[in-house]
């Protein structure tokens, strides 16, 4: 059953239109400076999240794991990763957890010398549902399988709402993640929903390293599940993923709001190397990138080098043309937010003096 849920999700994220109805990027300019005083060659992208250092402000984001396609793309992802010093995080782990013999698709990135593995499991399964909750022993395992250095608790409840199989309690979920944050280097992402600032807030109480934002832009699992439930011709949860295929908060937006002092990551919606910039200079220590990456990875390894390549280029000719020689010359750029991201801004106290 997970096996077959895993390819469906990747089939449908390649070949549907799945997106959410409005890329909030697009609503931040970052203000042109004509006499840059900046040498392009020497501009330095490289970044330390974490304890980790990256040769680039990148993360390619948990996608997927479990099943045979899922292993060839695993293996590009980190093959590219490694290539250009970035972290990776693998999609969830469940999989491996209930059925050993699916742990390669996860642990073939273990070929590759990556300064970030990101290992990942998801917040419904930290607490009882149908399932027992996850042990601290199958944690154990799904962490060391890939050698990870980091834990992703993904945040995914809209999904679990619509999909058939989803889990319905999420009663208890911030005790067991603080229980196990005391062990793990944990990073809390959501998955196309955004965190708000008080989700923000109890995740830094809970003692997680950092947050992946995750919010609305980029992916609606709303709408993946939609068209699974097309397919088994249940309209119920096609009425359920229609009604909420843009429900979240939007990435910059949730980026701002989680600047409570820990590391953010910028992810959902991000497509090119200016869309990083802006979730740089928007407050993020580094961005996120999915299924931007993912028809290219179902294809080749150089085919993912290629996309990273000329996002990496990208990044550098925003900040060359915003007068940035490093990253943290970003935040300090004028930009203008318009709407309709701006009204978001504006939700705890405004854009911090940006127009």
């Amino acid at each position: 059953m997970i096996e077959n849920r895993k390819e469906e999700h990747i089939r449908i994220a390649e070949q549907k239109e799945v997106t959410s109805g409005h890329n909030f990027w697009d609503d931040i300019t970052l203000v042109h400076q004509a006499i840059p005083e900046v040498d392009f060659d020497n501009i330095d992208i490289s970044t330390n999240l974490l304890g980790k250092r990256l040769q680039m402000p990148m993360i390619i984001s948990s996608m997927t794991g479990g099943t045979q396609l899922a292993r060839k793309i695993n293996e590009n992802l980190a093959r590219a990763a490694e290539e250009f010093g970035i972290g990776m995080g693998v999609g969830s782990m469940r999989a491996a957890a209930e059925k050993k013999e699916l742990s390669e698709t996860f642990s073939v990135i273990n070929s590759f010398n990556l300064p970030m593995k990101i290992a990942n499991i998801g917040a419904p399964q930290l607490i009882d549902q149908d399932k027992k909750a996850y042990t601290m022993g199958q944690i154990e395992y799904i962490y060391n399988l890939i050698g990870a250095t980091h834990l992703i608790v993904h945040f995914n409840f809209l999904q679990e709402m619509i999909q058939p199989e989803g889990d319905r309690n999420s009663r208890g979920v911030l005790k067991a993640l603080k229980e196990i944050a005391g062990s793990y280097p944990v990073i809390a992402k959501e998955t196309g929903n955004g965190f708000s600032r008080e989700a923000a807030l109890q995740l830094k109480d809970c003692g997680v390293k950092a947050i992946d934002v995750g919010g609305l832009g980029g992916t609606s699992f709303a709408a993946i599940e939609y068209y699974r439930a097309e397919k088994a011709n249940d309209l119920e949860k096609m009425s359920s993923g229609k009604a909420f295929w843009n429900w979240g908060i939007p990435s910059p937006a949730s980026i701002q709001y989680c600047q409570v002092g820990l590391p953010v990551i910028g992810s959902g919606g991000l497509r090119t190397g200016l869309d990083l910039a802006k979730a740089i200079a928007m407050g993020a220590a580094a961005g996120g990138f999915a299924r931007n990456l993912l028809n290219d990875a179902d294809m080749s390894s150089e085919q993912v080098e290629a996309k990273i390549s000329q996002i990496r280029r990208d990044l550098k000719i925003a900040m060359f043309l915003t007068a940035s020689g490093k990253l943290d010359g970003l935040p300090k750029a004028r930009r203008i937010i318009s709407e309709p991201l701006r009204s978001w801004m504006d939700l705890y106290g405004g854009t911090n003096g940006q127009l």
